[in-house]
């Protein structure tokens, strides 16, 4: 089944909230504004992986991502990387998600600006 990562939010406030409240609103902006940077070495580790044929790299280079992304609130990131980790059973359909992939952290890193804003704010 393809996967369509516009059912998820990009972020889950609930754990936004449980951030901010656990680091305060300065450190949390500091922890998100790191989030791009790891989610595009993911994307690497992930797409070199693929160029090697190599399916259980692939694999875990998704399993981080999915729980870097989770733990910092970024929902849809952490969908599409379960997607890819848990659901793909070939280089083939790893390699299939990773435009999802790209996408979505391109959409991810465009939103974090307004959360940022949104977290120092309050």
């Amino acid at each position: 089944m393809p996967l369509d990562p516009s059912k998820e939010p990009l972020f889950d406030d609930a754990q936004i909230e449980i951030l901010r409240d656990a680091v305060g609103p300065e450190d949390l902006g500091d922890m998100l504004a790191e989030l791009p940077r790891h989610a595009v070495r993911s994307l690497d580790a992930i797409e070199a992986a693929l160029a090697a044929d190599d399916f259980d790299q692939a694999c875990h280079a998704a399993h981080v991502l999915k729980g870097v992304a989770g733990s910092f609130g970024a929902a849809r990131l952490a969908a599409v990387a379960r997607e890819m980790e848990l659901e793909s059973s070939s280089v083939t359909a790893l390699r299939q998600l990773v435009p999802a992939l790209a996408d979505t952290i391109e959409l991810t890193s465009a939103a974090l600006g307004a959360l940022t804003l949104t977290v120092d704010a309050e």
